[in-house]
């Protein structure tokens, strides 16, 4: 779905269509680039943490099975 913004006199831009149609949340964070003289992009920028991706999706190349907490844990206080 397309939106249509207009710029008014005092170059200011409501992006209330954009925000309704690409259904945009508070904190939201965008990345903005120029392609050309007419047009640009808007790509949202996924705000993870780290801690909570690492705990997500531990690094631990030895196996291809899910290791168990008790064993990340001990492996992380005996390096």
């Amino acid at each position: 779905m397309a939106a249509i913004v207009q710029v008014d006199k005092k170059f200011n831009l409501s992006l209330k269509n954009v925000k309704d149609s690409l259904n945009i949340q508070p904190h939201d964070t965008f990345s903005i680039q120029k392609v050309n003289t007419r047009t640009i992009t808007l790509k949202k920028i996924k705000d993870v943490d780290p801690f909570i991706e690492g705990v997500k999706n531990p690094a631990n190349l030895r196996n291809k099975k899910m290791p168990s907490l008790i064993q990340l844990e001990d492996d992380l206080w005996s390096a």
